[in-house]
């Protein structure tokens, strides 16, 4: 069973220097196989932070942030994760050979690239593709990494009904035992994320305020 663990996580900007700014408090978090967390809160809550520090990409100030008993920055071969300008993270030139680069067999990419609408985008370049598009370029790169951790960063964004429809569709095919956390400033757009996931884990919501978690709640 995989397990993801912070505790006592407190993290400040620039700690040591007069322009310091502290962005988490005391955070407390126990995530299992097949969990699904919903972390909901507006501009400067903390959310990206929080993001960051599950992704192994800060290291908390004081605290620990642990999968599977190791520093989670040390366990990178573990976690995808897709930020929102997700052009900054997609390398390769053509849809088709950024998928090529993760699928770990050729049975599972019809199925990824079917889900999330790219089968007519496969021979397109990278940057001819709107942000959205980009956004489920990077999410089937996640799902074919079939990594113990999956962070979205405001996966809705600037999806359209039908691409929406098609990211709900693609998460189901997550292996049941990843852990899938969703960073988002709306709740009602997101919410189905993890509703319904008490078949694999425990679907959950947090609210982070100025850096503290404010309010837990069962999907």
């Amino acid at each position: 069973m995989t397990v993801l663990e912070l505790q006592d996580v407190h993290v400040t900007h620039g700690a040591g220097t007069p322009w310091a700014v502290p962005a988490l408090h005391a955070v407390n978090l126990r995530l299992e196989s097949g969990d699904r967390l919903l972390v909901v809160g507006g501009n400067g809550s903390g959310k990206s932070t929080l993001l960051s520090v599950l992704g192994g990409l800060i290291v908390p100030t004081s605290g620990t942030c642990l999968l599977d008993g190791e520093p989670v920055s040390d366990r990178s071969d573990l976690v995808s994760i897709v930020i929102q300008n997700t052009r900054l993270q997609l390398m390769r030139p053509t849809v088709s050979e950024e998928l090529d680069d993760f699928a770990s067999s050729s049975a599972e990419l019809p199925r990824v690239v079917n889900t999330l609408g790219l089968a007519t985008l496969l021979n397109r370049r990278i940057d001819e593709l709107s942000g959205g598009q980009q956004r489920r370029v990077g999410i089937a790169s996640a799902l074919l990494r079939k990594s113990q951790l999956l962070l979205l960063d405001e996966p809705m964004a600037g999806l359209d009904a039908e691409s929406a429809r098609g990211l709900l569709d693609a998460l189901r095919l997550v292996a049941p035992t990843t852990i899938v956390v969703v960073v988002t400033h709306d709740l009602d757009a997101t919410r189905a994320l993890v509703d319904g996931a008490d078949a694999r884990g425990n679907g959950r919501v947090i609210t982070l305020d100025r850096g503290r978690v404010e309010e837990r709640q069962r999907s």
